[in-house]
């Protein structure tokens, strides 16, 4: 019997992945496929997403949840995009930027159409509010504009950057969104739910963890102006649940697709599965500031009690795959990374090892509390350990709560909240996105949850973002991870790719890599066209 502190209705209580894989057989295709209910989405050109990722709030400044981000991603700009890739391309800005003295002055000229949504231009100060408001306000996104030493107005149209040594990661540190100073100011709360930004979409409504609901802004001053006029993203709690929206019309697109529903997509509805291999993964992060967790003995304990193996291809493949450090694969192999000497640091599951480690720590008594969000797989990794704790003779507490209040418990360094958390990592090419708002000290209690101290760590973290030396940069970034990984400051797990099940009257739809950027519905001169599907 489970330990989990839930909702009883919140069906974590629920078949497993694999008693249920077994039951969604053809009986349950075909019931599922013969559903009369027809709820439909608007006429022609709406679009209705139901995601697993609930938007929480749509301050640029302030949000740093996936869902989130990708709703902000669609009414806001910043001075650069990501293209199709992971390169940049013009945004606010006018052309690409100068950049001078060795990478450390970046002069940024601004597009004079750029407008926001109240019909105001875009000025230089609205620029240098964004890139500042964040660490005067120690936000989560302070790390993304902390390498810069200033940053200046030149008149109206001109951006100036100074940075105290190169920042290699410089190109998406641009991307970051732009917002409107004043109108910021003036209510901060009111512009978390209700915001003007320069993008080609406006909020419409939005109900925190529940909708985001964005209307075209038809006087966007960008090139292309997408042919969807409502989106509409919708939180759905469950895969089986979203599935059946996508089959009964009541979203064009979910996301991600979940393990648990991807082989039933094409039978179950007339759409496909769209995936991309991207930046996120999922780790266990351990509470080093406080409770059990903070003697390195009873991590390795708890490193034992788990065949991480067997739960990645239980709860995740073939959507993602594991992983034996923070780096996804595609990063940790660009950087050649010794994932082999990695992999070897990572134990097999061994009861006994455990029961042994806990009782010469004293911790052999009392129960491990770990925190989740709600979504599903981070709940399916939570009670898959609370099971291997049990084994060896442990008591575990799973507590899964809404995205909102996870994000502010896991960094709380309370023993009341979390021994343990299941965190998720959403960042770019660079390692520096995965790394320090993870693990650095400055991050601590913001987006860093283990409150782990170690200078010789500390030190190469910070050092890698001032250098433009790959080889330093991969060896400091080596041997910082190689300490994380023996001090057990985490429990790599997995990397998760992008994807989407989208329906067949949805077309010109593409996956990108970089989880934010989703879903992109204009770019260059492509849009996603809704037809009427069948």
């Amino acid at each position: 019997m489970s330990n989990g502190e839930r909702d009883p209705n919140d069906g974590s209580a629920g078949p497993t992945r694999r008693a249920l894989l077994a039951g969604f057989g053809s009986a349950s295709v075909g019931m599922l496929a013969g559903c009369s209910t027809t709820f439909g989405t608007d006429s022609g050109s709406t679009l209705r997403v139901g995601t697993l990722r609930p938007p929480i709030e749509l301050d640029p400044i302030t949000a740093h949840s996936i869902g989130s981000e990708q709703a902000i991603d669609r009414v806001f700009e910043g001075l650069y995009a990501h293209g199709e890739g992971t390169d940049i391309v013009p945004a606010i800005a006018a052309g690409d930027p100068t950049i001078e003295n060795g990478g450390r002055e970046v002069t940024v000229e601004l597009d004079d159409r750029a407008r926001f949504q109240n019909d105001r231009a875009v000025v230089a100060e609205d620029v240098v509010y964004s890139y500042t408001a964040p660490l005067e306000e120690d936000a989560p996104t302070a790390w993304r504009v902390s390498p810069f030493e200033s940053i200046e107005a030149d008149g109206e149209r001109t951006v100036r950057f100074t940075l105290a040594e190169p920042y290699p990661a410089l190109d998406h540190a641009l991307t970051h969104p732009i917002v409107p100073r004043q109108e910021r100011e003036d209510d901060r709360e009111s512009f978390a739910t209700d915001p003007i930004g320069s993008g080609p979409f406006e909020v419409a409504s939005f109900s925190a963890e529940k909708k985001a609901t964005l209307r075209r802004w038809d006087d966007y001053w960008g090139e292309t102006t997408p042919d969807i006029t409502r989106l509409t993203m919708a939180y759905v709690e469950f895969p089986v649940t979203q599935l059946t929206s996508l089959r009964t019309n009541r979203n064009d697109m979910i996301e991600p697709v979940s393990p648990l529903i991807v082989d039933y997509v094409s039978d179950v509805a007339n759409a496909s599965v769209k995936r991309q291999q991207g930046y996120t993964s999922f780790y266990f992060g351990f509470n080093c500031n406080e409770g059990p967790t903070t003697d390195p003995r009873v991590r390795e304990a708890i490193s034992y009690c788990l065949d991480l193996e067997k739960a990645v291809s239980e709860f995740i493949e073939p959507m993602g795959q594991r992983q034996y450090g923070p780096l996804p694969p595609q990063v940790a192999d660009e950087w050649s990374m010794p994932t082999d000497e990695w992999a070897e640091l990572a134990n097999e599951k061994n009861p006994e090892r455990a029961r042994q480690l806990f009782r010469e720590a004293g911790a052999a008594s009392g129960q491990l509390r770990i925190l989740t969000s709600m979504d599903p797989k981070h709940k399916e990794f939570g009670e898959a350990l609370a099971g291997g704790l049990r084994d060896a003779s442990h008591g575990a507490l799973v507590i899964s709560k809404p995205e909102s209040k996870f994000l502010e418990r896991y960094v709380s360094g309370s023993e009341r909240d979390y021994s343990v958390f299941v965190g998720e990592i959403t960042g770019t090419p660079d390692p520096d996105s995965h790394l320090y708002p993870t693990f650095h000290e400055n991050m601590t209690g913001v987006t860093n949850g283990t409150f782990y101290r170690e200078d010789a760590v500390m030190e190469r973290l910070a050092s890698a973002r001032t250098t433009d030396d790959r080889e330093q940069r991969r060896r400091l970034y080596e041997e910082a991870i190689t300490r994380l990984l023996e001090d057990r400051v985490c429990l790599p797990i997995c990397s998760f790719e992008n994807s989407f099940a989208v329906d067949a009257g949805v077309e010109n739809f593409r996956v990108h890599p970089i989880a934010r950027v989703n879903p992109r519905l204009a770019w260059e001169d492509e849009v996603v066209t809704v037809g009427t599907g069948s």
